[in-house]
């Protein structure tokens, strides 16, 4: 690094000029990533409305125009009535449960206790699975005859608590939107954590001074605090709720009867099973036009309420009624009345911290564990009845059978299982490429809205990206099926790396963005005053200091991709190009109870990866996640 960058880092940051003359750089800097998504992402949302504007036959492929007589149809559609009532009760009880739970978990997280890093990296691996793999988990743990539940319920004599899980509408749609808060909670947990590690700590100390106690303070100071990233989780939440697609088509596929047919679903049987193209586009983008109201909720109506964090100066005199953080001033509080004995306070709260984060373990990694279990147990033992947990043997016979086709003694491999390993490779292949891809073209754009984010082009640019991330994959799937079969990309890798990119590209902009704004300019101005063109700066200045934030996005961006099962499920029909989420659905499609062994060998597989991930790189999965989600 030349002096002068090293005499600018000694030095505090010098204000700019208000008005910055934006440099060609950032514009050619932002071209590719606005060219990728306007081709991936708004060419086909403007096919997907065409589409809505007609009625198409699939066997003569004759298209009628009728504007907006599909939209006009909608209000006397009771099963789109129907749906969207319990797509609204489906998101509340989402966004609550997974609020709630992430909550909990943030605030032990936050805590310092041994093994902190241990359970953080276990409570990230329901969110680093993909969906289909929780479905298949899921849909086994409730099932009706051999379940593990009712096993398990055996097990400890309370059969007469054994049931079919998912055999009742109401329930059925309660336990798949528990399992949506099982997968998706621990994301919360990471954006709420953000929160509370920047909190300062002299907040707490001073309302401890004047005798508040951790209920108060947490209703008092860390609620307040946490209030713009609670606002922030629940549309995220709320949106991620609307767009849940995986999990449903895992584990009840609208059922029973349609008592799980939210309206994502409704769209896809009408477009996919129906053949109703139009009619189908015209319901999903119903669902695009409220994921789209709630994005621009948060933007206009919530967004202006973040305010800056504390400054230094401020928490000298933090008791004395600054405001902070929109914050009204720090309360005063009366002294507490103490009703035990202050050695027994601490002991039961002590206790109950530990009771907490046992809980919070056995939440996270019981279910992974039965998962491991199923693996390792014969196929016979799995469908015993009465059902029972208890294996009569564990055999690593599962996973030869999907790693070594044809080499279980006296078995032959199912079709599915033999199609496991490429589905691997495929899966591996198309997640690197999108993570180059999304990585390379996301750190030129995030640096570009970094450094010029008072630019209106870039503030507009930026908004239509995080717009674009609002946007259901099934209104997208539609037009990438019709366009990519009229191409001849229809089953192939290269479809799904385009598909993949159309959500993956405004997130790896969105948190490079994040990574640079934390990278003082100061660094711009000595590596252009040494002579250092603006691309030379960036490659040898900028993206040293931003390696860890271009390592978590690629993670982020390869587990995403890794976990996509809608666009692999339509745009592939042969082992070719099929991921292994889309192998995964395929064991279900088989009726013999000789796969259920295999599939949950290939389920561990699938997981494998991720949770690695979990383990290996949390503390990158934390920065990212903290970077990506909250900034801004």
């Amino acid at each position: 690094m030349s002096t002068t960058v090293q005499a600018v880092l000694s030095h505090a940051p010098v204000r700019g000029r208000r008005t910055e003359r934006v440099p060609a750089f950032a514009y050619l800097a932002l071209a590719p990533t606005v060219l990728v998504v306007l081709l991936v992402v708004g060419v086909p949302l403007g096919y997907s409305l065409f589409l809505s504007l007609n009625r198409i036959n699939p066997i003569t492929h004759h298209w009628i125009f009728v504007g907006l007589g599909n939209y006009m149809a909608l209000p006397g559609n009771a099963d789109l009535w129907a749906a969207l009532g319990r797509t609204a009760y489906f998101a509340a009880f989402s966004m609550i449960g997974t609020t709630l739970l992430g909550t909990v978990f943030a605030l032990i997280l936050n805590a310092r206790f041994p093994g902190r890093g241990f359970l953080r990296s276990v409570v990230l691996v329901p969110w680093a699975m993909a969906p289909v793999s929780v479905g298949v988990l899921w849909s086994f743990l409730f099932a009706g005859d051999f379940g593990a539940l009712n096993g398990l319920l055996n097990d400890l004599h309370l059969s007469n608590l054994a049931m079919p899980w998912l055999g009742d509408g109401f329930r059925a749609l309660n336990l798949v939107a528990l399992v949506h808060v099982w997968n998706q909670a621990p994301l919360t947990a990471l954006m709420l954590l953000a929160g509370l590690q920047s909190m300062p700590g002299s907040l707490h100390k001073a309302a401890m001074l004047d005798g508040a106690g951790p209920l108060r303070r947490f209703f008092s100071i860390t609620l307040p605090w946490l209030k713009p990233n609670l606002l922030f989780i629940a549309i995220i939440s709320t949106i991620n709720a609307l767009m849940a697609f995986d999990i449903l088509w895992i584990m009840t596929r609208g059922g029973p009867g349609s008592a799980t047919t939210v309206l994502a679903w409704l769209g896809y049987l009408t477009a996919f099973q129906f053949f109703k193209f139009g009619e189908g586009a015209a319901i999903l983008y119903v669902l695009t036009i409220l994921s789209f109201l709630l994005a621009i909720f948060y933007f206009v109506v919530l967004g202006p309420r973040r305010t800056a964090t504390v400054q230094p100066t401020e928490l000298a005199d933090i008791s004395g009624g600054k405001r902070v953080r929109g914050m009204a001033a720090l309360p005063r509080f009366r002294p507490r009345v103490r009703l035990l004995p202050p050695v027994i306070s601490r002991i039961l709260a002590r206790g109950g911290f530990w009771a907490t984060v046992l809980l919070v373990f056995l939440w996270s990694a019981l279910p992974v564990a039965g998962l491991l279990l199923m693996s390792l147990t014969p196929a016979a033992d799995l469908i015993r009845t009465p059902a029972t947990i208890i294996p009569s043997t564990l055999t690593l016979d599962n996973f030869v059978s999907v790693l070594l086709p044809g080499h279980v003694a006296g078995q032959a491999s199912s079709v599915q299982a033999q199609r496991v390993p490429l589905s691997v490779l495929n899966s591996f292949a198309v997640g690197v490429a999108v993570s180059v891809v999304a990585v390379a073209l996301g750190t030129l754009a995030g640096y570009a809205f970094a450094r010029h984010d008072k630019a209106p082009a870039f503030k507009i640019t930026l908004w239509a990206l995080l717009l674009t991330r609002m946007t259901p994959g099934l209104t997208l799937v539609i037009p990438f099926f019709i366009g990519f079969r009229a191409t001849g990309l229809i089953d192939t890798r290269t479809a799904l790396i385009i598909a993949y990119c159309s959500f993956m590209l405004p997130l790896s902009a969105w948190m490079m963005r994040s990574y640079f704004e934390g990278v003082p300019r100061s660094l711009d101005r000595a590596a252009l005053i040494d002579g250092c063109s603006r691309l030379k700066m960036l490659w040898k200045i900028l993206l040293p200091v931003a390696r860890p934030g271009i390592v978590a996005t690629a993670i982020f961006c390869f587990l995403a991709s890794w976990n996509e099962f809608l666009f692999a499920l339509m745009l592939t029909s042969t082992p070719k190009a099929q991921t292994i989420p889309v192998i995964l659905a395929g064991f279900l499609s088989q009726a013999q109870f000789y796969t259920y062994g295999p599939m949950f060998a290939a389920t561990v597989i699938s997981i494998a990866p991720p949770v690695a991930v979990a383990f290996l790189f949390q503390r990158y999965l934390v920065q990212g996640a903290l970077s990506g989600a909250v900034k801004g």
